[in-house]
C-alpha cells in the first residue's frame, strides 16, 4: 500500500512523469543553488526529453475517454456477427433470450421450455433493449450485448479512477488503457455472458458508496449505490449486493467511522435495494412459480456458497488462476519497489488514509482484499467470478507502472517482449501442424488435433505478436512506461481483430453444438422424437429450434426408446459405445467433439419406414381431379380409404430462432413418417404408442395446423426420470397427452 498517500502528486505539472522526478535532485534548483553534498548546481545530468509516444500518450490523456472508447470500439466493431454461439452459456442463454421474446414471458426465464433459475431476467431485458436497434439480429444481439457491457464497464473503470482513487487524467487514461490491454478481459468481450455487465453495475456501486460514506449524509450518493447493488443482483446473483456492501463496511471500520452506517439515507437506500429485490421475488412468486424461488434460494445460493454441486474448487484456486487471469500485468510484481512498501514512511502514508488522506485508494484496496476474500471462501469458484475486481486492478495496476523507476519500467517492458516472441513461436508453431505427419498425430487426442487444425487464423496472429516483440524491444523507449503501455494497447487491438474474424469462426465445429444440433432439427421436422441422454442442458434447444426430451437415467431412456417408433437421441460417444441394450435399429448418423466430449447423433426411422422408402412417389393428378385431403407441412392424405398410422406428438417447437438457419416446427397431427413419400397400397396400422411427457406445452387434438407460439407453462413436475437433466435445476415441466 506505498500508493495511499498519492493525492499529493496531483500538485506537480500535468505533463511530469514520476521518472521525471526521480531524476532531478533535490539541489538541482533552478536558481543554481548547490546540492545537499556540496556539488554545484548543473553538475547531474538534466531530464531526459520525451519520446514521441509519451508526448502521444499526453496529447490522449487531454481527453481520456474518447481515444479509449475508440480502442475499444476498434477492438470489438468488426466482430459482432463473426462465428456461431458456442457451448455452453452462450447458446443457452440464446435459447432463454429467444423464449422471452416469443413467449412474451419477461419475468421469468425459461430453457428448453423450463423454468430457469441460474440467472436473473435483467440481462435479458438488456438484450431486449438492444435487439430493437435496426439491423440488429439473431446471433448479433448476444455479441452486442457483451461488447455494450464491456464499454460500460470500460467507463465505470474511468469513473472509479477519478472519483474515488483521485487520479488525475494520465492515471485515469493509464487505467483504461490497463484494462484494455488485459487478455483475459478481451475474451470475454467476445462471449456473450451477463458478467461484464454484472462488474459494471458493481464497479458503479462501488463508486456510489465511496463517494456517499465520506460525507456525513449524501442521499444522493448512497440511494443510487444500494439501487445499483440490487441492480447488479438481478443481473446475476448476490455477489452483486454482497461486493458493494462489504467494501462500504470495511471502509466504514477502517475510518473509524461505524455510526456513519447508521444514518438515515443508509437505511431508506437499503430499503430501496431490498424493495427492488423483493418486487421480482414476489411478482415470480404470485405468478406461480413458487417452487422456483424456492429453488434458487436454496440451490442457487446456499448450496452453491457451501457445497457447489459443480466447479468446487480448493480455497487456493484463485490464488493460482489470478496470476494467469490478468496477464500481461502480472510480471511487473517483479519490478515493483517492494523495499520501500514496508519502509515507516509508507506505513505512516498508509495510517493517514484513516484520517480522509489518500482514502479513496484505501477503499479500493479494501474492496479488493473483501472481495477476493468472499469468493475464496464460497465453494464454487470460477475464473470469470473474478471479473468485478479488473476494475479495482486496473487502477492499482496503473498508478503502480506509472511510478516504475527507469531501470523496472525496462525489466518489465523487456519481459514483455521475450513473453510476445515466445508466443508468436507458438502460434508458429500451431499453424505447422496442418501439414504435420501422420506419426505425429497419432498421439494427440482428437479434440487437440480439431483445435489444431481449425485455428486457420494463427499465422497472421504469429506474423503480428512476432511484429510487436521486435516493435517494443527495438523502437520504444521502454524506460518510460507511457510509451510501453500504448504499444501493447496497439497489439492487443491488431490480435483480437484478426483472432476473432478468422481463429474464432474456424473454431465453429469444436465449440459450437450448431452442426449436430440442426441436424437433429431437420430430424424434428420429420416427425422424429428428440431425446438427449445425460447431456448438459439447453445444449441442442438453440439451434434444433425446438425442445428437447433430457434424459438423465437409463430407465428414462429405455421407456423412451420403447414408445417412439421414431426417435432421434444424442448422448456422448463413449456412453453410446457403453450401452448394453440400446436397439438394434438404432443408426449414429452424426459425431462431434463439442469442446472436450465427442458426441454422437443417432436415430431409428420406425417399423413403417423401411416399407415407404421402397415405394415410388405418387404420380400428379390430371387438372380435372379431384382435389387432394389437405395436408400439413409433415402430413400426407389418406389412402384408399384408411386412415395413416399416427405418428408420435412432437414437442412445442421452441421459440423463433432468428438467424439461426432452422425454421421452428408446426405441432404434430396424424401422419405418415415420410411425408414426401406416397405408398401405393394401404400400410399396415403400427399400434398407437401413448407420449411420454415432454418438456414445454404439447400440442392438442384440436389444435390448428400453424399456431402462434403460446407462453410456456408451469405445470406438474413430471414422473420421476422423465424430462430429467443434469443439473439440479427445477423440474421440466411436462404435460401428458392422450392420442
Amino acid at each position: 500500500m506505498t500508493e495511499t498517500a498519492a493525492p499529493e502528486t496531483k500538485a506537480a505539472a500535468p505533463h511530469d512523469t514520476p521518472q521525471d522526478k526521480a531524476q532531478t535532485p533535490p539541489g538541482a534548483a533552478a536558481g543554481g543553488a548547490g546540492s545537499p553534498g556540496g556539488k554545484p548546481a548543473g553538475s547531474c545530468p538534466p531530464p531526459r526529453p520525451k519520446g514521441i509516444l509519451a508526448r502521444l500518450y499526453d496529447l490522449l490523456a487531454f481527453f481520456p475517454l474518447l481515444p479509449l472508447t475508440l480502442i475499444y470500439a476498434a477492438q470489438t466493431a468488426f466482430t459482432l456477427d463473426a462465428r456461431s454461439l458456442w457451448f455452453s452459456d452462450e447458446i443457452r442463454h440464446g435459447n432463454v433470450y429467444e423464449t422471452m421474446l416469443a413467449t412474451g414471458q419477461w419475468l421469468v426465464p425459461h430453457l428448453n421450455g423450463t423454468p430457469y433459475p441460474d440467472k436473473p431476467p435483467v440481462y435479458f431485458w438488456f438484450l431486449g433493449l438492444l435487439d430493437a436497434i435496426p439491423g440488429v439480429d439473431g446471433p448479433m444481439v448476444f455479441q452486442l450485448g457483451a461488447a455494450v457491457s464491456g464499454l460500460l464497464l470500460l467507463w465505470a473503470t474511468y469513473a472509479l479512477a477519478r472519483l474515488v482513487a483521485g487520479c488525475d487524467k494520465r492515471e485515469s487514461f493509464a487505467a483504461g488503457l490497463v484494462l484494455l490491454c488485459g487478455f483475459y478481459f478481451l475474451g470475454v468481450t467476445h462471449y456473450a455472458r451477463m458478467d461484464l455487465l454484472f462488474a459494471a453495475a458493481i464497479t458503479l456501486a462501488h463508486v456510489c458508496m465511496y463517494r456517499g460514506l465520506r460525507l456525513p449524509v449524501a442521499c444522493r450518493w448512497i440511494f443510487p449505490a444500494f439501487a445499483l447493488a440490487a441492480v447488479a443482483t438481478l443481473i446475476k446473483g448476490p455477489f452483486g449486493v454482497a461486493f458493494p456492501l462489504l467494501a462500504g463496511l470495511a471502509y466504514a471500520l477502517w475510518r473509524g467511522m461505524p455510526r456513519r452506517l447508521n444514518r438515515m439515507d443508509v437505511a431508506i437506500g437499503g430499503g430501496i435495494m431490498l424493495a427492488t429485490l423483493l418486487a421480482w421475488v414476489g411478482a415470480v412468486w404470485f405468478e406461480g412459480y413458487a417452487d422456483l424461488i424456492r429453488n434458487i434460494l436454496r440451490h442457487q445460493i446456499v448450496d452453491r456458497a457451501t457445497a457447489a454441486w459443480h466447479h468446487e474448487q480448493p480455497w487456493w484456486h484463485y490464488l493460482a488462476t489470478l496470476p494467469a487471469a490478468w496477464l500481461p500485468f502480472t510480471p511487473m510484481l517483479l519490478f515493483l519497489p517492494w523495499g520501500r512498501a514496508f519502509t515507516p514512511a509508507s506505513m505512516r502514508a498508509m495510517l493517514a488514509t484513516r484520517k480522509g488522506q489518500g482514502d479513496g485508494m484505501a477503499y479500493i484496496w479494501l474492496a479488493l482484499a473483501t472481495s477476493f476474500a468472499l469468493l475464496t471462501v464460497v465453494s464454487i469458484k470460477i475464473v470469470i467470478y473474478l471479473l468485478p475486481l479488473f476494475p479495482l486492478l486496473a487502477v492499482v495496476t496503473a498508478r503502480a507502472l506509472l511510478r516504475l523507476n527507469a531501470f523496472g519500467s525496462r525489466m518489465y517492458f523487456g519481459l514483455t517482449a521475450f513473453l510476445l516472441l515466445m508466443l508468436a513461436l507458438g502460434l508458429g508453431a500451431a499453424s505447422l501442424w496442418q501439414w504435420a505427419p501422420d506419426m505425429a498425430r497419432a498421439h494427440l487426442q482428437p479434440q487437440v488435433l480439431a483445435l489444431l487444425d481449425m485455428a486457420r487464423g494463427a499465422p497472421i496472429l504469429a506474423g503480428i505478436t512476432l511484429a510487436f516483440a521486435v516493435l517494443l524491444w527495438k523502437a520504444v523507449d521502454r524506460s518510460r512506461p507511457e510509451g510501453g503501455l500504448l504499444t501493447l494497447a496497439a497489439f492487443v487491438t491488431a490480435l483480437v481483430v484478426p483472432a476473432a474474424l478468422f481463429t474464432a469462426p474456424s473454431l465453429d465445429p469444436v465449440m459450437s453444438p450448431r452442426a449436430q444440433a440442426e441436424l437433429m432439427g431437420d430430424y424434428i421436422r420429420k416427425g422424429y422424437h428428440p431425446v438427449s441422454y445425460k447431456v448438459y442442458s439447453g445444449t441442442y434447444t438453440y439451434y434444433a429450434g425446438s425442445n428437447i426430451e433430457e434424459l438423465s437415467d437409463e430407465e428414462s431412456l429405455r421407456a423412451a426408446m420403447t414408445l417412439f417408433p421414431q426417435v432421434v437421441v444424442a448422448m456422448r460417444a463413449d456412453r453410446f459405445a457403453e450401452w448394453a441394450d440400446k436397439p438394434a435399429d438404432l443408426r449414429e448418423v452424426h459425431r462431434q467433439w463439442i469442446v472436450d466430449r465427442e458426441f454422437v447423433l443417432a436415430e431409428r426411422s420406425g417399423p413403417v419406414q423401411p416399407e415407404q422408402l421402397e415405394q415410388p412417389v405418387q404420380p400428379e393428378q390430371p387438372a380435372d381431379a379431384a382435389p387432394p385431403a389437405p395436408t400439413g407441412e409433415d402430413s400426407a392424405p389418406a389412402v384408399s380409404g384408411e386412415q395413416a398410422p399416427d405418428a408420435p406428438a412432437l414437442p412445442q417447437p421452441a421459440p423463433g430462432d432468428a438467424g439461426n438457419g432452422t425454421t421452428p416446427a408446426t405441432p404434430a397431427v396424424p401422419q405418415p413418417t415420410q411425408p414426401d413419400a406416397q405408398p401405393a397400397a394401404p400400410a399396415p396400422q403400427a399400434p398407437e404408442a401413448p407420449a411420454v411427457p415432454l418438456p414445454g406445452p404439447q400440442p392438442q387434438d384440436n389444435a390448428p395446423a400453424a399456431p402462434q407460439p403460446v407462453p410456456v407453462p408451469t405445470p406438474p413436475p413430471p414422473p420421476p426420470g422423465v424430462g430429467a437433466t443434469d443439473s439440479p435445476a427445477t423440474p421440466a415441466p411436462a404435460t401428458a397427452q392422450a392420442q
